[in-house]
C-alpha cells in the first residue's frame, strides 16, 4: 500500500466517525419527547393558570406598592486646562520694560474631571444641597429639599396625629425633624442628616467621558419637578465650584498684590512728602550734609515709585489673570422636567406573570415527579433504618 492508500483509509475512518457522532447526537435530541412535555402542560393547565394568577395579583400589588422614580439628565462640558501665552508674552514685555516679571506658575492648575464624580459625593456638596427650595403646584409642594425627604406618608401622617399629644406631654422642645437637619455639622453629622447624605449619594449619578471632559449628571428621584431642580441645583453648585478653586490662586495673588501696591503708594507718597519738605526748608544752602541728605531723599522717591508702579502693574495682571482662568462650561443637555418615569409598573406585572408561569410550568413538567420520587426514596430509607 501506498501513501495515498493509507491517507483513503484514514479519511473513510474518520468519516465514519463524524457519523455515528452525529447520529448519538441525533438520537440524545429525540429522546426529548415533546409530545409527552405538551401533555403534561396540558394536564396541568389549571395549576398553571392558578400559580399565573396569584403570581399576576401580586406583581400588580408590587407594581401599586412601587413607587415612582423621574430621572432627570444633565450633560455638560466643561473647559479644560488653557495655555498662558498672553501671560508669558506680557511677562516678557514687563522685563523688557525693567518693571519685572509676571510671577512664576501663575497659570491655574487645570481641576481634573475625572474627580467630579467625587466632589459631587461628597458630604460638603450633599449638604448644601438640603435647604434648596422645591416647588411643585399641582403636588401642594413648597418646602425645602429636606422638608420634601422628610415628608410623611398618609399612614405615617395618621400615626403621627395620635402620637403627637402624647409625644409632646414628655417634650418641651418644639424643634421639628426638618429644623434638627437643617443644621449640619459636617465633622459630626446626626443618624438623620447620614441617612439623607447616604440616600441622595444614591440618588445621584456622575459619569464623566475620560477623552472629551463631557460630564453626565443623574438625579432620581418620585417627583419630575424636584428631580429637575435638584439636577439643576448640583449643575450650578458644581460649576461654582470648579470655578472658585481654578480662581482661587489668582484671586490669591490679586489680593496680596493689591496690598502690596497700597503699601508702596504709602511710601511712595510719604518720601516725597519728606523729599518736598527738604527742599522748602534748604533752599541756597550748599553744606555737603545737605546736599547729601536731599540725594537720600530723591533715592527714595525714585526707588519708591518704582516698586510702585509695578506692584501696580503686576496687581493689574493678577487682575486679568482671574478673568482668564475663570472657566467657561458648555451645557449641551440642561435640566428639564421628565414626563415619563423611568420605572414602569407595567414590566414589573409581566415580570410577576412569567416567573409564575415558569414556576408552575417547571413544577408541572419536572418538579412534581422528581418530588414524588424523592419522597418514595425517602419513606423506603425510613422504614428500612
Amino acid at each position: 500500500m501506498d501513501k495515498n492508500e493509507i491517507k483513503e483509509i484514514l479519511k473513510e475512518i474518520e468519516s465514519e466517525k463524524n457519523s455515528n457522532a452525529n447520529a448519538t447526537a441525533t438520537e440524545e435530541v429525540s429522546d426529548i419527547d415533546w409530545k409527552e412535555l405538551l401533555g403534561k402542560a396540558w394536564k396541568g393547565r389549571k395549576f398553571i393558570i392558578k400559580v399565573t394568577a396569584v403570581f399576576a395579583v401580586l406583581g400588580v400589588i408590587a407594581a401599586l406598592m412601587m413607587s415612582r422614580a423621574y430621572c432627570t439628565t444633565v450633560t455638560l462640558v466643561p473647559e479644560l486646562g488653557k495655555s498662558s501665552t498672553t501671560s508669558s508674552s506680557l511677562s516678557g514685555m514687563l522685563g523688557a520694560l525693567g518693571l519685572g516679571n509676571l510671577p512664576q506658575g501663575a497659570t491655574a492648575d487645570a481641576y481634573n474631571v475625572m474627580v467630579y464624580p467625587e466632589v459631587v459625593a461628597s458630604t460638603p456638596f450633599i449638604t448644601d444641597l438640603f435647604d434648596i427650595r422645591v416647588s411643585d403646584p399641582e403636588n401642594n409642594i413648597d418646602t425645602t429639599l429636606v422638608g420634601y425627604l422628610t415628608r410623611k406618608s398618609a399612614v405615617g401622617k395618621a400615626i403621627g396625629a395620635v402620637t403627637k399629644p402624647i409625644m409632646d406631654m414628655f417634650s418641651s422642645d418644639d424643634k421639628t425633624e426638618e429644623d434638627e437637619i437643617s443644621k449640619v455639622n459636617i465633622f459630626q453629622l446626626t443618624k438623620p442628616q447620614n441617612r439623607l447624605v447616604e440616600y441622595l449619594t444614591k440618588q445621584i449619578s456622575v459619569d464623566v467621558d475620560k477623552k472629551t471632559g463631557e460630564t453626565t449628571i443623574q438625579v432620581t428621584l418620585d417627583n419630575p419637578v424636584v428631580s429637575a431642580t435638584v439636577a439643576d441645583t448640583i449643575c450650578k453648585n458644581l460649576r461654582d465650584y470648579i470655578v472658585e478653586y481654578r480662581t482661587r490662586k489668582a484671586r490669591e495673588n490679586l489680593e496680596s498684590y493689591q496690598k502690596i501696591a497700597e503699601e508702596s503708594h504709602q511710601r511712595y507718597l510719604k518720601a516725597t512728602k519728606a523729599y518736598a519738605y527738604y527742599q522748602d526748608h534748604n533752599r541756597g544752602l550748599i553744606l555737603n550734609a545737605v546736599i547729601s541728605e536731599g540725594q537720600r531723599l530723591q533715592n527714595e522717591v525714585q526707588i519708591s515709585s518704582q516698586i510702585y508702579q509695578q506692584m501696580k502693574v503686576q496687581a493689574e495682571m493678577a487682575r486679568g489673570k482671574v478673568i482668564e482662568d475663570k472657566p467657561v462650561f458648555a451645557v449641551i443637555q440642561p435640566a428639564t422636567v421628565p414626563l415619563l418615569p423611568s420605572n414602569s409598573r407595567r414590566k414589573v406585572v409581566m415580570i410577576w406573570v412569567f416567573l409564575g408561569f415558569a414556576i408552575s410550568t417547571a413544577w408541572v413538567l419536572y418538579g412534581k415527579e422528581y418530588w414524588g420520587k424523592g419522597k418514595t426514596i425517602f419513606n423506603e430509607i425510613k422504614n428500612n433504618g
